[in-house]
């Protein structure tokens, strides 16, 4: 998508059912084996059970920011994060994020993001992006 076709306020949404597979694919990928996101013995008393790395619900958004708001030829310039809850593997996570700023200039998008299972808030994120014309 080009910077003159989006708008203040567009929206995008996916969901993504998070699966044990998911899980240990990127434990082994990117070698970060917490036994938090690993072992459910280790993560039943602190958790219940195995939490979802943050960062790959991170990925889930880049991924949203690149496909779909504001799409493909976007770049990621800067995402801040500020994590609220776990998500679990088995969890279907809706992710959501809404354009609050276009700067002309630069052809910077400025998008407000959440992450949700159910009603419970995962995590914030605000992420900026530059684009092609």
């Amino acid at each position: 998508m080009k910077f003159s076709e989006l708008e203040l306020g567009q929206t995008a949404t996916k969901i993504i059912h998070i699966t044990p597979e998911m899980v240990t694919g990127f434990a082994d990928v990117t070698g970060d084996q917490n036994p938090l996101h690993t072992d459910p013995a280790y993560a039943e008393p602190r958790f219940g059970g195995v939490i979802v790395h943050g960062v790959l619900l991170l990925g889930y958004f880049s991924a949203l920011l690149a496909t779909d708001l504001p799409g493909p030829g976007s770049v990621a310039r800067a995402m801040n994060v500020r994590f609220k809850s776990p998500a679990r593997p088995g969890d279907d996570v809706r992710i959501e994020v809404k354009i609050i700023e276009l700067v002309p200039r630069t052809r910077k998008a400025v998008l407000e993001g959440r992450a949700y299972v159910g009603d419970r808030l995962l995590l914030n994120i605000t992420a900026e992006t530059l684009l092609e014309e």
